[in-house]
């Protein structure tokens, strides 16, 4: 189950057309230079070329895998509707393309001119190079847009709860770093965690009002750092300034909050910290 979560999770990356260009541009310019610098399987012997039909000969793998992911990642995503990648499907598109462009460097290599017999034994070889040479900048590159995302996350972070430290607004803001709602701090009882959710609780005109956002416990807690949340349960983060009372046993406690009739569950694996944090 949980492979299958982490299967499912979003990939953000190349949702911009900013980042795809980045991976496009920068793959086209490492293949060329790659497979004519260190020459690869001694590629430059396959054909009678030299000097600088030889550098157009090979340039070509490159520009022929440049091309692959300039209509996958436009026109087929467009065609198909798909925005937004998971881990899963982000794989599976993966290997369509370099099936493709292992396809058509067979063709590329033979003039175009393959016997069909010839190209299924020379098919299992050409997709193990395409693997072996476009993950490289495949690879590359999608750590250093993970890199810049996440670093542009955490500014976000940053930026918003300055903005808003005197307005006493929290922003909360979804897996992608989109803000989705803002609510005020003292308002707010209570965070729940639901699967790939987290449920906001708070008081809207003296009744319990919920709000839900497409994110992560974990990522909430790290926004919420030095503030008057703190985590008490896998599940749970409570507004310590909204605590009535706190009812201890021997190795866990649960907690009361104002204007809410169940208790709200500590963990044990929270408890010796929570208990730290709330008894002085």
């Amino acid at each position: 189950m949980k492979i299958l979560k982490l299967l499912d999770q979003q990939f953000p990356f190349l949702d911009s057309v900013r980042n795809r260009w980045i991976l496009i541009i920068f793959s086209l310019v490492f293949s060329i230079f790659f497979i004519n610098v260190f020459v690869p399987w001694n590629i430059n012997r396959w054909n009678n070329d030299s000097g600088i039909e030889e550098f157009i000969h090979l340039s070509g793998f490159g520009v022929i895998a440049a091309l692959v992911l300039l209509i996958s990642q436009f026109s087929i995503r467009k065609l198909v509707r798909l925005k937004h990648f998971r881990i899963w499907t982000f794989a599976v598109w993966v290997f369509c393309e370099l099936f493709v462009m292992a396809t058509l460097f067979s063709f590329y290599q033979a003039s175009w001119d393959v016997n069909i017999n010839r190209f299924f034994q020379d098919i299992p070889n050409s997709f193990k190079y395409t693997l072996l040479a476009i993950l490289i900048p495949y690879s590359l590159i999608i750590l250093f847009l993970s890199y810049v995302t996440q670093k542009s996350k955490l500014k976000q972070l940053a930026e918003t709860k300055d903005l808003d430290d005197k307005a006493g607004l929290i922003n909360f803001m979804d897996e992608k770093g989109n803000v989705r709602f803002s609510i005020l701090g003292d308002q707010i009882l209570y965070l729940e965690s639901a699967d790939n959710y987290v449920v906001i609780y708070y008081k809207s005109d003296e009744r319990l009002a919920k709000q839900m956002l497409r994110n992560s416990m974990k990522n909430i807690e790290s926004f919420l750092t030095n503030s008057n949340f703190k985590r008490c349960h896998r599940s749970f983060m409570v507004n310590l300034q909204k605590i009535e009372f706190i009812e201890f046993e021997k190795s866990t406690c649960r907690i009361k909050l104002f204007g809410l009739e169940n208790f709200i569950p500590v963990s044990r694996k929270f408890f010796p910290e929570f208990r730290s944090f709330t008894i002085r």
